[in-house]
């Protein structure tokens, strides 16, 4: 009866600890793809994983505050955008005119594909 007790409590506790392993490891796993997707305001074409200046070492800080406040990823890019503008996150939303930065390579790549294939079809027919 009483290792019963200490079995539980026990069990309790060791999943207690891997929910609070677990938990802290998806906020890291945020606070890098954030560091990846948000610009440096001041360094040409750097993200924050890859700039120095101090700028961004005071744009990580907020980010981890930002997140440990409980805030999700859409509502701290909201913040860095209200803040900087939309220059700021390194990809592109999928919505507006920006959709042409995404269908542009793949437009060009089924194109070159295209005659790609049509030269070589052109080749087996001269070569026969």
């Amino acid at each position: 009866m009483i290792y019963d007790k200490f079995f539980l409590t026990g069990l309790l506790l060791i999943i207690l600890l891997l929910n609070s392993c677990v938990f802290s490891e998806s906020e890291s796993d945020l606070y890098i793809k954030l560091e990846k997707e948000i610009m440096c305001p001041v360094c040409d074409g750097q993200t924050l994983d890859q700039s120095q200046s101090l700028i961004a070492e005071n744009m990580k800080d907020t980010i981890k505050k930002k997140i440990e406040e409980g805030y999700d990823e859409k509502e701290i890019k909201s913040y860095f955008i209200s803040r900087y503008g939309e220059s700021v996150i390194a990809y592109p939303t999928f919505q507006g005119f920006n959709i042409v930065a995404y269908l542009i390579p793949v437009l060009l790549i089924t194109l070159g594909l295209g005659i790609l294939g049509f030269y070589i079809k052109k080749d087996k027919k001269i070569s026969e």
